[in-house]
Order: C-alpha cells, then sequence, then structure tokens
C-alpha cells in the first residue's frame, strides 16, 4: 500500500507521504491521507501494477495530536505517481482536493497505466466527511494548492502541460480557466500575497512565475532556472 498525506514529505517503508498546512485558527484540525493500492514493487524494485478498486482516502481528526481520530474512510483512486502534493486542504479546514493522476486499464494480456483527469472535492464540514462533488480538469493532475484565502486554487495537470485554475465558494469547486504552459508541470504554489504563483517545470528544469489578478491567473513566459527535474 503507498499512500498520501495533506500536513511535508515523508517516507516510511512503502508508504509515501505528502503533507498539507492545518490552520490552527480552525475548529478542527484534519489529516488527509491518500492511499494507493494500484501500483506496487515486487522484491527487485520492479512496479507491478495492480487493477484499479481498491484506492482511499483516510480523513483524521487532529484535536487531540496525541490521539488522532479517523473520521471518514472514501473509496476515492488516488496516486503516489508524481510529487506528493496531490491533495490539500484549504486555510479554513472547509474542504480538501485530491488530484486523480492515474487510471489503470486493460491492455491485452496486460495492465497499462494511464492519466486520469480528475479531482475530488471533500466537505470537511460534513459529520463525517463526505466527497462533494468530482470535477474534471486536465490530463495527470499532480500538484496543486489553495491561495491563503481558500478561494483560489491551482492544480498542474502533467500530461496536459497547463494549469487548472479552479474558483472556490465553501463546498462549491469550479473550474474557471486553463493555463498553458508549454511544459510537463508538476506543482503550483502561491506566493503568500497571492498575487503570483511559482510552477515547478519537471523536464524543462525550470520554475515558471504566474501573475494573478483576484480570479484572473496569466502566464508571461517568465521561467526561472533550477537544478535538474523541480518537482
Amino acid at each position: 500500500m503507498q499512500g498520501k498525506v495533506a500536513l511535508r514529505s515523508l517516507l516510511s517503508v512503502a508508504v509515501f507521504f505528502g503533507v498539507a498546512a492545518l490552520n490552527s485558527v480552525s475548529a478542527a484540525p484534519y489529516l488527509i491521507v491518500g492511499n494507493d493500492e494500484k501500483l506496487l514493487w515486487d522484491d527487485k524494485g520492479a512496479p507491478v501494477v495492480q487493477p484499479a478498486g481498491k484506492d482511499s482516502v483516510v480523513i483524521l481528526d487532529l484535536a487531540n495530536p496525541e490521539n488522532p481520530k479517523m473520521v471518514a474512510t472514501l473509496p476515492l483512486k488516488n496516486s503516489v505517481v508524481g510529487p506528493p502534493v496531490n491533495l490539500a486542504i484549504d486555510p479554513t479546514n472547509t474542504i480538501a482536493l485530491v488530484a486523480d493522476s492515474i487510471d489503470v486499464t486493460q491492455d491485452g494480456d496486460k495492465l497499462k497505466m494511464n492519466p486520469d483527469n480528475k479531482v475530488y472535492v471533500i466537505d470537511l464540514k460534513a459529520n463525517p466527511p463526505k466527497l462533494a462533488s468530482t470535477i474534471t480538469v486536465g490530463k495527470q493532475p499532480s500538484g496543486l494548492s489553495f491561495n491563503s484565502q481558500g478561494n483560489l486554487a491551482l492544480v498542474t495537470n502533467r500530461a496536459d502541460k497547463s494549469v487548472s485554475v479552479l474558483s472556490i465558494k465553501g463546498a462549491d469547486v469550479k473550474v474557471i480557466d486553463t493555463v498553458d504552459l508549454g511544459g510537463i508541470v508538476s506543482h503550483a504554489v502561491f506566493t503568500p500575497d497571492g498575487k503570483r504563483a511559482l510552477v515547478t517545470k519537471f523536464n524543462d528544469h525550470k520554475v515558471s512565475l504566474l501573475d494573478i489578478n483576484g480570479d484572473k491567473v496569466t502566464y508571461g513566459k517568465l521561467d526561472l532556472p533550477t537544478g535538474q527535474w523541480p518537482y
């Protein structure tokens, strides 16, 4: 079993964790964990693809950090393929987003991994937390993040080389724009003032700068060089 968690990167045996910030001003701090049962590894480290259908998203209540309480387990497909930032909790602990990056299909007598194009919206205010909606974005959605106000989110679509812009009003989440980045993108992060975002371009070894004015996101073709393979 592999998984990703929304609170920074941890790696423990065969479980992958990616962590999203928990807001201390909210009533209930949550931890969200994505478990991928589709991709395993054999004793030699070679990938073994399993049929889809056993993935899950687990939500823990951390009101008592020494005794976290599991409040929901949702049968939602998600993937460890890509950076460990494919899930996040908004700053107000109202919703969580989980990107569904990879689908498994039958290819002759073998199983094949293909890009998927979904993002799940989880209502954390429901009791217990539940799936509120599923939205369609670009192919292979990967890294995603919220702005500090929690009313806008960016999702990087690796296979489509684009960034989806999501408008957020409570649990109502909609795609309002798609920005072409012209290269494989793996993650997007807002600057603290919310006026810009940085997007890692994995294969190009660069970080692109996006300008943000309200809910309008534009790419002015400004790319900054980095080391190799920035996630």
